[in-house]
């Protein structure tokens, strides 16, 4: 039997569109044995929607995996126990994919290397973000080189910070997420997001979290995002005005969150309520940043 965890994740960061991704302490458990014929059984948050047949995304991930590098899956049994909050924006897909290809990999012993799995995952999901922040934990840069492999640096964030993560119960689907987006921006808007994008990861690696109320500013995709999630504007008040240092989209949404140095549970209701005021239910978690990622226990 092999069991692992991964972490959950946000994206982005505000400028850091679909490069930037940071693990969080909300874990994905997957538990691997063999047995006489695939059975899936799933536990916790969004069970009863997780497909339990071949088209679950963390067995689709083992058995991409596994015939990329010519080798054959044998019947499981696989155990899947989500703590990942489901309604969208916490990288729970990209730990499920980020998971599969991990688990392949330990489960025949492929002997890949977590670039290699980082690459495997990356071409399921179509973009590194949060499997990178599912495998290797931390903040995670990324970036393509002119062969389209994937490159990524980990900084692991040792000042304590808190993201207080608010998710509406509704989905936001990421196809309709990235349609809302323009296909030109502004070359001042793109200047914008370069320089936030690189004083972010230079804030989060000196721990200046102050320099999170500014660098956390983008232009790219909030703007257009922020129509699908009512009462946007309504929940960044009131999160700014609790004293959190900053609040974005949390990847395609509709979670939102907010970094934050103290004041965690007042800003968690803050925003809650904020929700409420324009007719959604919302739920809060006080998280902080997991600079391990995807690992056996």
């Amino acid at each position: 039997m092999i069991q692992i965890k991964i972490p959950c994740s946000t994206s982005n960061l505000g400028p850091g569109f679909d490069t930037l991704g940071l693990a969080l302490n909300r874990y994905l458990y997957l538990t691997v044995e063999q047995s006489n014929g695939l059975l899936i059984t799933v536990e916790g948050n969004g069970k009863d929607h997780i497909a339990t047949d071949s088209t679950n995304l963390v067995y689709s991930a083992m058995t991409t995996t596994t015939q990329k590098i010519g080798r054959t899956l044998p019947p499981i049994h696989l155990h899947i126990k989500n703590e990942i909050p489901a309604y969208g924006g916490l990288g729970g897909s990209g730990a499920a994919i980020a998971g599969g290809v991990f688990l392949a990999n330990e489960l025949l012993n492929m002997k890949l290397s977590k670039s290699d799995i980082l690459n495997i995952a990356v071409e399921i999901e179509g973009h590194p973000d949060n499997v990178s922040a599912a495998l290797f934990g931390g903040l995670t840069i990324n970036c393509f080189d002119v062969e389209r492999k994937v490159h990524c640096r980990s900084v692991k964030i040792q000042k304590p910070l808190s993201v207080i993560t608010c998710s509406p119960q509704f989905q936001v689907q990421t196809k309709q997420a990235r349609k809302i987006l323009p296909q030109q921006v502004p070359l001042k808007d793109a200047v914008t997001n370069i320089e936030n994008a690189a004083s972010l990861v230079a804030a989060m690696m000196s721990g200046d979290f102050d320099a999170l109320r500014y660098v956390t500013v983008e232009k790219l995709h909030e703007q257009y995002r922020a129509t699908l999630i009512p009462g946007f504007e309504d929940v960044k008040y009131a999160a700014l005005n609790a004293d959190a240092l900053s609040f974005n989209i949390s990847g395609a949404g509709p979670t939102v969150f907010a970094f934050a140095v103290n004041n965690e549970k007042e800003i968690a209701e803050a925003m809650q309520k904020a929700f409420k005021k324009n007719g959604q239910t919302a739920t809060a978690e006080i998280m902080t940043v997991e600079n391990s990622g995807a690992v056996c226990i």
